[in-house]
């Protein structure tokens, strides 16, 4: 149960944070500091990456396999909750790349890649959830 409401949580924080982003600040930068701005970025497929269709069967898969498997190896409930957020990361960006043909991100660290709400979700995620696991 706590991997599908944080499942659910991430993706639909993640959709609403593009949607805010792609309506008000496409083609402008708003800064929330001096180390973090937000911006619009379309982030299009790669050449030679995986086609959408392949990725959401990859997809349902993976998300299938731990939700039958996360209760052996990962029993601890945060383990449950962080893939759960991992997931929910995953299939919002799954559902930029079907929708939009591209992931949008939006953080701009300046040092780093810009990346997203589900970027962050799946890497703390499996972070988390390999820290718990058994």
């Amino acid at each position: 149960m706590e991997l599908l409401f944080a499942a659910s949580t991430a993706l639909a924080a993640d959709q609403f944070a593009k949607a805010l982003v792609s309506h008000h600040l496409a083609g402008r930068r708003w800064a929330l500091g001096s180390w973090i701005k937000i911006r619009y970025l379309a982030n299009a497929r790669p050449k030679g990456s995986l086609q959408p269709r392949v990725m959401l069967w990859l997809a349902l898969a993976t998300g299938l396999t731990l939700v039958v498997w996360q209760g052996h190896f990962f029993p601890h409930p945060a383990a449950h909750i962080a893939l759960g957020a991992a997931l929910g990361g995953a299939g919002s960006n799954l559902c930029d790349r079907l929708r939009r043909g591209a992931v949008i991100d939006f953080l701009d660290l300046g040092w780093w890649p810009v990346f997203n709400l589900a970027d962050l979700s799946v890497t703390a995620g499996v972070l988390t959830a390999l820290w718990f696991l058994r």
